[in-house]
């Protein structure tokens, strides 16, 4: 019997790829949400990608009165429409608002932080994204060259779903229709479309979307130069590639994963492609800030969520067999990554400061005299001025005539307005 179940249809397979291959028979990915099936396991552990369906989130609530470990596992970014827009007027069931099971295994610490502030305070851990754990061994590098001698190759793409609501939508597609017939007008821009829900139709663009699993879009963007899409995942995965992304936004809604550049209206769309196109280190160096914000990726991410699963299943066994309630402590994993904001291997303050002379110099050794010389004069200004404020205290009167200079500074306000 598998000790691992997985709440699944066949659309989410390709979300727990990695974990069937490690674990193998010790898991089983099960479509049947219900409480008799799942249980019929005797599972250690449940997992599920995804809580907001009704049924999923009985099952769960059900695994943990059963001290059965369960962990959410989240695969995309946390989107403001997504949480908000998409739960009016329908059935469905708020996200991670609050989060049912024990554990929720975080993209970065940027998810974890607005979780908790849900109320999930003690479930979050901060993993990362197993199934871009291929784009980051890669190690690309950060483009901060200009694109010069031919044109820009520019990729655009929008989220599963471009609006959750039918004005939503519209305003998508009016972005879309904004960004479209100025980029007709730059014979210097190959654009490729990558649009979901028949958008390409309505634009009259040829699209490139045949697979929401990942495999096609991480194939495509190491031959982009840049790339502007609505709030998704696929803005990581791009910035894991190295390439400037802009997020097309024109709904005026918070951004909970933030980007370097943002396309707000029209008016923002020529200035911005000007930086995708020779994008300036200092916004490179913020987008790559969001990044590790967002998505822990320093190291891959399998090797974490594998070692959650097996430490809440040990954890598990240990209270069934002393015969208490099942509880997790507030932190499983505890990397020092997942509070230290490590810099960039791009950040060059030469580069940052190109007119600032210090920084052009990159002779160690003349720089080490230097500093030693500074020193001494330092030390030389403060025997000077320690000479000079002894020399001012032996004037007669200085002390008082200090003291009734402060104390009519303090009956002034900063705006020289009298203080009774």
């Amino acid at each position: 019997m598998p000790d691992i179940v997985v709440l699944g249809a066949r659309g989410f397979f390709h979300h727990a790829e990695p974990l069937r291959q490690h674990f193998g028979e010790r898991m089983i990915i099960e479509a049947d949400y219900s409480v008799a099936k799942v249980a019929a396991y005797d599972p250690d552990l449940v997992i599920t990608f995804e809580a907001s369906n009704p049924q999923r989130g009985l099952v769960v609530a059900e695994m943990v009165r059963r001290n059965v470990a369960t962990l959410l596992v989240m695969d995309g970014i946390q989107e403001w429409r997504n949480t908000w827009s998409r739960t009016q007027g329908s059935q469905k069931r708020p996200l991670n608002q609050p989060v049912l099971t024990h554990k929720v295994a975080c993209l970065g610490r940027l998810d974890a932080r607005l979780y908790e502030s849900w109320g999930n305070v003690g479930k979050c851990e901060i993993v990362g994204a197993p199934r871009l754990d291929d784009l980051i061994v890669q190690h690309y590098p950060m483009r901060t060259q200009p694109i010069e001698g031919r044109p820009m190759r520019l990729l655009v793409m929008t989220a599963r779903t471009p609006g959750f609501t039918p004005a939503e939508r519209a305003l998508t597609l009016q972005s879309l229709k904004d960004l479209r017939d100025y980029l007709n007008l730059r014979k210097d821009i190959e654009v490729v479309w990558r649009l979901s829900k028949g958008l390409h139709i309505e634009l009259k663009v040829k699209n490139t979307f045949t697979s929401a699993t990942g495999e096609e879009l991480h194939q495509l963007l190491p031959q982009m130069d840049a790339v502007i899409t609505t709030p998704s995942t696929a803005q990581l995965e791009a910035m894991l590639v190295g390439l400037p992304v802009a997020l097309l936004n024109y709904h005026l809604v918070p951004v909970y994963t933030p980007a370097a550049w943002e396309i707000k209206c029209p008016s923002h769309i020529a200035p911005v492609l000007e930086d995708l196109r020779n994008p300036p280190l200092e916004r490179m160096l913020y987008q790559d800030f969001c990044l590790h914000d967002a998505l822990e990726c320093h190291t891959p991410a399998l090797p974490r969520l594998i070692t959650l699963i097996e430490s809440m299943i040990r954890i598990k066994r240990e209270h069934e067999r002393n015969g208490i309630p099942l509880s997790f402590p507030p932190r499983i994993l505890d990397a020092p990554e997942s509070f230290v904001a490590w810099p960039s291997e791009a950040f060059d303050l030469e580069r940052l400061y190109p007119d600032h002379p210090v920084f052009r110099n990159r002779d160690v050794m003349f720089l080490q005299s230097e500093l030693d010389a500074a020193l001494i004069t330092i030390e030389q200004l403060k025997d000077q001025v320690n000479t000079l404020t002894r020399r001012l205290h032996r004037i007669p009167g200085y002390t008082l005539l200090s003291h009734l200079a402060l104390s009519l500074q303090r009956r002034f306000h900063w705006g020289g307005h009298y203080q009774v």
